[in-house]
């Protein structure tokens, strides 16, 4: 195990005092909670739960008496392994330390093996708590965004959903008749009208009304579109 880095250390009122290893909750401040806490109030509001440990090959800094301080520079992304510089103003010291950030989060995971072309359900996925950054990009994180559409190749058992990964069943065809609602802030009226494209759930597709004129509408399910006003 490393020492932890210690770049200057500033007070010699005391000598002997054993730096690296004495864990900061000796003094009553525990480093990881203040590395969590300043973690989260970098990121703000986020979709999950902020976890910081200290891999295996790193040793705890010293404990701080008075006014821990942490900081990172150039930082965009706070997860996975990151640099940090410590400070103490007693006893007074610098240094850096590397940590592991983790956020937690329900990930859609495949309950089962799948092959391609299998339109889910909820027999087939299910929600798994996980460490985002060690996630494919486009995980998904809600039942909702994966229920009702198409592997679009094959998934093992246990295997991360990406959005990427499926595709919108096509639930509207070209020139199907449609009920039309459209909806206001204090209203919701109906009509009739007429496909000009096909779309899956959620998507914007092109529609003609009775009365001959072409608007934007977003597909709700089989027959049945949206206009928000």
């Amino acid at each position: 195990m490393k020492a932890f880095r210690i770049a200057c250390l500033l007070l010699g009122l005391l000598p002997g005092l054993p730096l690296p290893g004495l864990a900061a909750e000796a003094a009553g401040v525990s480093w990881l909670t203040l590395i969590t806490q300043h973690v989260e109030g970098q990121t703000g509001r986020v979709p999950y739960r902020v976890v910081v440990d200290v891999p295996a090959d790193e040793a705890m800094p010293p404990a701080c008496l008075q006014r821990p301080s942490i900081a990172a520079t150039n930082r965009q992304h706070w997860l996975g392994l990151m640099s940090l510089t410590l400070a103490c103003e007693r006893p007074a010291w610098r240094g850096t330390l590397t940590v592991r950030v983790r956020g937690m989060a329900q990930v859609v995971r495949s309950a089962r093996p799948l092959n391609a072309g299998v339109r889910l359900g909820e027999d087939d996925v299910r929600l798994v708590e996980a460490d985002l950054a060690a996630e494919p990009t486009g995980a998904a994180t809600e039942l909702s965004q994966v229920l009702g559409r198409e592997t679009s190749r094959p998934l093992r058992e246990n295997a991360t959903v990406a959005l990427n990964a499926l595709r919108a069943l096509t639930v509207i065809k070209t020139g199907d008749r449609l009920t039309v609602r459209v909806r206001g802030k204090a209203f919701e009226i109906s009509a009739d009208g007429v496909a000009q494209q096909a779309g899956a759930v959620g998507e914007n597709i092109r529609i003609k009304l009775g009365d001959g004129r072409s608007l934007n509408a977003v597909v709700v399910r089989v027959g049945l579109v949206d206009i928000a006003l």
